[in-house]
């Protein structure tokens, strides 16, 4: 387990958590974070409560750390977050083929935190983020502010799953959404 018992959730935040614009939606923003409308993610609160009973909770994003650190500070409030990391903590990476560069999350870095890497799950919307990171990621649909999205009602189920597990990365999360139709 983590160092504390509990395995780590490492969540990401746009279009993950929540979907920010510099421009309003046609309906009011739930936060006003850094100048952006902030739009969260359907049954974000519910999940959020979820995520931080079950699992010790971080937070790593590609944005920077102006929006990331008060963003976080609004959406997660007094529940006890490991830690907050933002693009400066991200990898860059070049694709061969395309040459393009992009960042990665590489959660080997949180093994100086006392964290096993069979113990950490991550939630994104990107998994290039993840490509070094083999058997972590649980992939969910890109969240671009439908007030319809039922992404975070499920997740909890599949989540119990992986907290059964003995460790995270030998267990299949690719269609974790048609997997739970067998649990």
């Amino acid at each position: 387990m983590d160092r504390q018992g509990r395995k780590l959730l490492v969540l990401d935040i746009d279009e993950t958590l929540v979907f920010a614009s510099e421009h309003a939606l046609d309906r009011p923003a739930d936060l006003r974070v850094a100048g952006y409308h902030v739009y969260k993610r359907p049954h974000l609160d519910a999940f959020l409560d979820y995520a931080f009973a079950t699992f010790e909770v971080g937070v790593w994003t590609s944005s920077g750390q102006g929006y990331a650190e008060p963003l976080v500070a609004q959406l997660m409030g007094a529940h006890p977050v490991a830690f907050v990391w933002s693009s400066a903590r991200c990898s860059t990476a070049r694709d061969w083929e395309t040459g393009h560069y992009a960042s990665e999350k590489r959660l080997a870095k949180l093994k100086k935190l006392g964290f096993a890497l069979d113990q950490i799950i991550g939630i994104d919307d990107t998994p290039r983020k993840y490509a070094k990171n083999y058997g972590n990621l649980v992939c969910v649909r890109e969240f671009t502010g439908d007030p319809c999205d039922d992404e975070l009602s499920h997740l909890p189920r599949y989540l119990a799953h992986l907290d059964r597990a003995p460790r995270i990365r030998t267990v299949e999360k690719r269609n974790w959404r048609e997997q739970l139709l067998r649990l």
